[in-house]
C-alpha cells in the first residue's frame, strides 16, 4: 500500500494559560524530554491524521476545539503561546519533527518576527531539516484565516507571492514576476502592475484571499493548507474562494487538508471528513458516510445544526464545547454533552476504532444509531 502524501502522527501542542502560571502548575514534558515551565499545557495529545494524492480532507469542529493548531502545528506555524511538543510530520516520503527546544533565544525571536510575517513566514521558516524547508517552500501552499492580517503590511503583494520562489529555486526574477502574474489571472484579479505594487490596505478581504490563493499556486504546488478560507468574507465572495478552490483539485489534481466550521461549505469539495472537538479528532470518514451515517454522536450533532429550507427547525446539542486547556482525558471530553454518555465514558477516554467505513472515538458507536442528513428533523 503506497505512504500518504501528507501524513501527520503523534502531534503534541501546548499552549500557554495564565490560571496555571497563577496556580503553579508544572508543565508538560516535550518529546524530547525537556519539561515546560508552570503556564504551559498539552491540549493536543497524540493527534494523527493524513491525506493521499489529489484528496481533500476537511477537519470540522466548533471553534477553539483545535482545528487550526491540528492544521498549523505540523509546519511550526503558530501563534505565540503556542508549540509543538512532539510528533512527526511525513510528506512525499520525507519525515520531519516540527519543533525546537523551548530554551532557544533564537527560535523564540524567530516566531516573534514570523507573527508580523505571516505569508513570509512559509517561506522562511526557520526548519532544522533543509529538505522539509525546501519541500514547504516550493510544493505547499497556504491560505490563512485572516485574508488582510495574514500579508505583511509594508512589503507590496507581488513581492511576497514571490518571495518563496525567489528563497527556493534559481528562477530569475523576471520569471518570479511572470509565475505571480499568471496566478493573479488563474484567480480573477488583474494581471496588472499595480496590483503587484498594492499593498494589504488597499484590497478588499474577497481579493486579499484571491491574493494569497494566488501566492500559494506560484509554486505549482501539490498540497493547499487552508485554515478558514471562507472566514470573515460575504457570501458572494466565499462562493468564489470555494468554487476556485474546487477547479484546483478538479484541474490540478491537488491535495487539500483544509479547516472549517461550516459542514454545509466542505460537503461539496471534501473527499474525507474529519470531526474535531475537544483536541481530538473524534471521528474520520468518508464525506457520504459522515453526512448520511455519523458514528459518533457529536457528529451528528453536528449534522443537526445545517440550516435547512425545508425543516422546521434545528435538531439541538445541549452543553457547550469544553475550553481545550481544561480537558483532563480522563474520560471522553464529549461525555457531559452526550446523551448516550455511561460510566465508561467518563472513566476512560474511548480508543479509536473501526465502525464500517468510520474511524470514531467512542465506547458506544457499534451500538447505537444516530441520524444523519436524511433525518434531521428528529429530536
Amino acid at each position: 500500500m503506497p505512504k500518504p502524501l501528507f501524513e501527520v502522527k503523534n502531534l503534541r501542542i501546548a499552549v500557554a494559560d495564565d490560571h496555571r502560571l497563577v496556580r503553579g502548575d508544572p508543565g508538560p514534558t516535550t518529546e524530547d524530554g525537556e519539561v515546560l515551565p508552570s503556564g504551559w499545557v498539552e491540549v493536543l495529545v497524540g493527534v494523527s491524521y493524513s491525506v493521499d494524492e489529489g484528496e481533500v480532507l476537511a477537519l470540522v469542529g466548533e471553534s477553539a476545539s483545535g482545528k487550526s493548531l491540528m492544521l498549523m502545528g505540523p509546519f511550526a506555524l503558530l501563534s505565540s503561546g503556542s508549540r509543538v511538543i512532539g510528533g512527526t510530520v511525513q510528506y512525499r516520503g520525507h519525515e520531519y519533527k516540527p519543533f525546537y527546544p523551548f530554551s532557544d533565544d533564537e527560535s523564540i525571536a524567530y516566531q516573534k518576527e514570523r507573527d508580523q510575517r505571516r505569508i513570509a513566514g512559509t517561506a522562511v521558516a526557520m526548519y532544522t531539516d533543509e529538505v522539509f524547508a525546501e519541500l514547504v517552500g516550493t510544493d505547499i501552499g497556504f491560505l490563512f484565516q485572516n485574508p488582510i492580517g495574514s500579508w505583511t503590511p509594508d512589503i507590496p503583494i507581488g513581492e511576497q507571492s514571490g518571495e518563496s520562489l525567489e528563497m527556493h529555486t534559481d528562477l530569475s526574477e523576471e520569471e518570479i514576476q511572470t509565475r505571480v502574474l499568471d496566478a493573479l489571472g488563474e484567480v480573477d484579479l488583474p494581471k496588472s502592475g499595480r496590483l503587484l505594487r498594492a499593498f494589504r490596505h488597499e484590497l478588499s478581504r474577497g481579493m486579499a484571499q484571491r491574493a494569497m490563493l494566488a501566492a500559494a499556486l506560484t509554486k505549482a504546488p501539490h498540497l493547499m493548507i487552508a485554515d478558514e478560507p471562507l472566514n470573515g468574507l460575504d457570501a458572494p465572495s466565499a462562493a468564489s474562494i470555494l468554487e476556485l478552490l474546487k477547479d484546483m483539485r478538479d484541474r490540478r489534481g491537488m491535495a487539500m487538508v483544509l479547516v472549517s466550521h461550516d459542514l454545509a461549505a466542505v460537503a461539496g469539495i471534501a473527499d474525507r471528513v474529519a470531526v474535531v472537538y475537544g483536541g481530538q479528532i473524534v471521528e474520520t470518514a468518508p464525506v457520504v458516510d459522515i453526512y448520511h451515517r455519523p458514528k459518533h454522536p457529536y457528529t451528528s450533532g453536528l449534522i443537526g445544526s445545517i440550516p435547512s429550507a425545508n425543516r422546521s427547525r434545528l435538531r439541538h446539542m445541549k452543553g457547550e464545547a469544553p475550553n481545550l486547556v481544561d480537558i483532563s482525558h480522563s474520560g471522553c471530553s464529549f461525555a457531559p454533552r452526550c446523551p448516550f454518555a455511561t460510566d465508561i465514558c467518563r472513566e476512560v477516554d474511548p480508543p479509536p476504532t473501526f465502525v464500517e467505513t468510520s474511524e470514531v472515538r467512542c465506547h458506544h458507536a457499534a451500538k447505537i444509531e444516530l441520524p444523519g442528513i436524511d433525518r434531521r428533523n428528529q429530536s
